[in-house]
């Protein structure tokens, strides 16, 4: 048994050794038999093989294989479902649509161009007719304002009119004066008249000298302001009294009183001022680029908040010759007929003037044509020659002060609507549908466009009276001209351009604490300070613990967003503007201090984003205060005048209670060492 495991392990071990070294050579040879047919070239395919892989090629490249974000066309991912990674909205697939063609202009599908809502509008030609909004003040007619002053030194014996606001009518007695001097003058006088009667005897000289001494205490007593009545009566002997009444020189309204009964004055002194309502003006300020629009003689209709719902009407009777440097406005003043007292000096007025537009900006107003007006006071109107019912003035004829123009004579300019325009800060855009095309296709074009008047613009260059401009759709389109790498709006020189575009301050694909200020019109910025003005005083009214001025100053924030045009804003300043507009309007009812308060919080926040972003004209400088207590100790911000902690939080409970974060100098103004602009430094 031993002998024959012995031999069967010497022939396993034989059969080992020879098997081991052919399986060996098996593997080798199969591993270089794989490598040939893996590396070794493909064959070429048929013709048939070749077309058909090419259709189905073409097949696929019909299917998005990427998709883009619409307002940053740079981004570019594979992923349907994904977001853009700088502003978050739903991506667009890439298509072939405007890829082919002209430069300017993009091709859609008949299905993107329903989906985009386009839609046009021919470009007309006509005179447009402009609105020109201002805002002022009522106050009094300087033309009607009298000063009573004392002509003598005397003392004020009884004062008739002794409070403000009392109607006088003319000749009504003001007050009795008591003087030495006026005593003094009625004896020279009454000496000189008694003299002048026993003159007969005496020789002509004398005659003729006491007539002149006569003449002269009688013009004596008429410089001193006594009436032709009065003096008559000294004359006569019926005056035998040491006191003298003064009259009122106009009819009118008493608003200042300058004595009190007892008071001595002297030459020139001031004892009562009278302003005639029935005639006011109304004070305006106009914007540089509004000046254009307004003529002297202009309709101007008002409304006043004392009488709402109903319109007042006036006539432009100035406009200042220089423009201020540091406001950029012109002072305009209105002219306003006022019979029966319903205007009142002090009210805020918020006026209209339309007027028709021409291809040169020229004001054209035919309605004064053929009638005369008065120089000093533009009310007054007549059918022909004569005097100013008013001053006495000669009327001249309205053509002689360039208020009339011939519209028959005048070049009916290009007008196309506002919303067709795109702005970009610098270059004003507009899409053009282009005709005989087989699929909807549009052609950017820049244009240099003129005033504004309306809901339309004017067209000094850059289209022709029968083309049709894209109104509703416009965004899409440049959004299009984007993805298709060719000029748009934004990216004028074609490309995708910067993949942070659009979000200025982005630096490294990160997105700041807080935007830059960016440049914005003049015009943008200006049109802020009545929204500024108003958020101050709703402010200070919180302060004072004060419900009702608070409500008031909400009412007129957001009166006076609805008059700041969005001209010239695009991107992110647009949208930052509109973002703070939308903090900043109150729509529902307030009636408890505390509600008041918490919606300031909201209004603070989107004041002081304004003022970051784009700043504010004027002399003062408005300081950023932080209140750590505020809102169960959540702490607030608010912005203020002075340096004063005035808390709008706690009003009077913590007046004091804060601290000053930060100043904001007005932008014409050189910051100091410890202003800052834009971030704090907490």
């Amino acid at each position: 048994m031993s002998k024959f495991l012995k031999r069967s392990q010497s022939v396993l071990g034989w059969l080992w050794k020879h098997t081991a070294a052919g399986i060996a050579v098996v593997a080798i040879v199969a591993a270089l038999v794989i490598g040939y047919q893996i590396g070794k070239p493909a064959p070429e395919p048929s013709s048939e093989v070749v077309d058909s892989a090419h259709d189905h090629g073409e097949a696929e490249s019909d299917e998005p294989q990427m998709y883009t974000c619409s307002m940053h066309p740079s981004v570019r991912l594979p992923d349907p479902d994904a977001k853009c990674p700088i502003c978050f909205m739903d991506l667009i697939p890439v298509t072939e649509d405007g890829g082919e063609g002209s430069e300017l202009r993009v091709t859609m599908s008949d299905s993107a161009a329903v989906l985009s809502e386009i839609e046009t509008a021919p470009v007309g030609r006509f005179l447009p007719t402009a609105e020109v909004r201002l805002y002022g003040k009522v106050t009094y007619d300087e033309t009607s304002v009298a000063r009573l002053t004392a002509y003598f030194p005397g003392r004020i014996e009884r004062l008739f009119v002794n409070y403000l606001g009392v109607p006088v009518a003319r000749n009504d007695h003001m007050a009795e004066v008591y003087s030495p001097d006026l005593i003094a003058a009625f004896e020279e006088f009454r000496q000189a008249k008694a003299a002048s009667e026993n003159s007969t005897a005496t020789s002509d000289l004398m005659r003729s000298a006491t007539r002149d001494t006569l003449a002269a205490a009688r013009e004596k007593l008429r410089l001193f302001g006594i009436t032709p009545e009065q003096i008559a009566a000294v004359e006569d002997g019926s005056f035998d009294a040491d006191r003298l009444t003064i009259f009122a020189p106009i009819g009118g309204v008493v608003t200042h009183l300058a004595v009190r009964e007892g008071d001595y004055v002297q030459t020139g002194a001031p004892i009562a001022t009278i302003a005639n309502l029935s005639r006011l003006w109304m004070d305006m300020e106009a914007y540089e680029s509004q000046l254009p629009m307004l003529r002297w003689g202009q309709r101007v209709t008002f409304t006043v908040e004392a009488h709402p719902g109903e319109t007042f009407e006036g006539r432009i009777s100035f406009i200042e010759p220089l423009v201020d440097e540091r406001t950029r406005t012109a002072a305009v003043r209105v002219a306003v007929e006022n019979p029966e007292r319903r205007l009142k000096p002090g009210m805020f007025a918020s006026a209209v003037v339309r007027t028709r537009v021409a291809a040169d900006g020229a004001v054209i107003n035919n309605e004064l044509a053929g009638r005369w007006v008065s120089p000093m006071h533009p009310t007054v109107v007549k059918d022909g020659p004569g005097q100013c019912d008013i001053c006495g003035m000669d009327m001249v004829p309205a053509e002689s002060l360039g208020v009339v123009g011939d519209p028959t004579g005048v070049e009916e300019p290009l007008v196309i609507p506002r919303s067709a325009v795109l702005f970009t800060g610098t270059r004003s855009v507009v899409y053009v549908e282009v005709l005989g095309e087989e699929k909807p296709t549009y052609e950017g074009r820049a244009v240099v466009l003129g005033p504004r008047a309306g809901e339309f613009y004017i067209v000094r260059d850059g289209l022709n009276r029968n083309e049709s401009v894209v109104v509703n759709g416009a965004f899409r389109i440049d959004s299009a001209m984007q993805i298709a790498a060719k000029p748009s709006m934004m990216t004028p020189g074609g490309g995708g351009g910067n993949p942070h575009a659009g979000h200025g301050g982005l630096a490294g694909g990160e997105m700041p604490d807080m935007p830059s200020r960016v440049p914005v019109p003049d015009s943008f910025v200006f049109a802020l300070k009545p929204v500024y003005a108003a958020y101050l005083d709703a402010q200070e009214a919180l302060a004072a613990d004060d419900l009702g001025g608070f409500v008031q100053a909400a009412t007129d924030i957001k009166t006076a967003l609805g008059f700041v045009e969005e001209a010239g804003l695009v991107g992110d300043p647009i949208a930052e503007w509109r973002r703070a507009a939308a903090r900043l309007r109150v729509e529902d009812a307030i009636t408890c201090i505390d509600t008041a308060r918490a919606r300031f919080e909201r209004m603070s926040e989107g004041v002081i984003a304004l003022q970051r972003r784009f700043g504010h004209r004027g002399s003062e400088t408005w300081n950023l205060a932080h209140c750590p207590m505020a809102f169960d100790n959540k702490g607030a911000d608010w912005l203020q005048r002075g340096t004063q902690i005035n808390n709008p939080y706690f009003g009077d409970q913590m007046l004091r209670c804060g601290e000053i974060r930060e100043s904001f100098p007005p932008l014409d103004a050189v910051p100091s060492a410890d202003a800052h602009e834009g971030h704090g430094d907490d």
